[in-house]
């Protein structure tokens, strides 16, 4: 997993060196005291600090009891814009981060992140071309049904108090709270990775 997410890794190491000196790719290059930070370290700052998001901030802002996932949207975002191995790798990730906190069986999250993750990053492939809507969308659908997946798996696993809730306002806060915050999800997970562009932008 590693070895996914350290794939640009290298980006930041690359210079064009024209008249005015080294300059550093689009999205990449931060430094620190001339030390390079890596995609490693800026994921994990990324996926932390959503995490403390969803803890300390998402639950002053329930619609009728019901919140956003925001680390769900760390693993659909990331499948989004960096494609299915990446996602899968970032997904496992928010994924436990999630479990961590939680009191459903351990490892719930984790794969329900990896799931969608890769899915979306598998998916949207085929469509990235197809504009904002279809890209938000994707993000509704995707928010929505990672969701059921993890009531259904949860279900399967022995959890009688999800056959309790109200699916429905549930899925609906979750999808629509996704595709509000998905801009602010890609902008951090486009910088976390070092991405110089997003799937859809054109090549420069």
């Amino acid at each position: 997993m590693g070895q996914a997410l350290g794939r640009v890794e290298h980006r930041y190491e690359e210079r064009d060196n024209g008249p005015e000196g080294p300059r550093t790719a689009h999205l990449g290059g931060a430094r620190r005291g001339g030390v390079v930070i890596g995609v490693r370290s800026r994921t994990a700052v990324v996926l932390v600090g959503a995490l403390v998001v969803q803890v300390a901030i998402v639950p002053h802002l329930a619609v009728g009891g019901h919140v956003v996932d925001v680390m769900l949207l760390m693993a659909v975002v990331s499948g989004l814009i960096a494609g299915p191995d990446r996602g899968l790798v970032v997904g496992f990730l928010a994924g436990l981060g999630t479990d961590l906190i939680v009191g459903t069986p351990f490892g719930l999250w984790t794969l329900v992140g990896c799931l969608m993750g890769f899915s979306v990053g598998t998916v949207y492939g085929r469509f990235v071309e197809g504009g904002r809507i279809i890209r938000m969308f994707t993000v509704m659908l995707a928010m929505a049904t990672g969701t059921a997946l993890f009531v259904v798996v949860g279900r399967l696993l022995g959890q009688e108090f999800l056959g309790e809730v109200d699916l429905i306002p549930i899925l609906l806060t979750v999808s629509v709270g996704g595709v509000i915050l998905a801009p602010l999800a890609i902008r951090a997970l486009a910088w976390s990775l070092g991405l110089e562009r997003l799937p859809w932008e054109p090549s420069r």
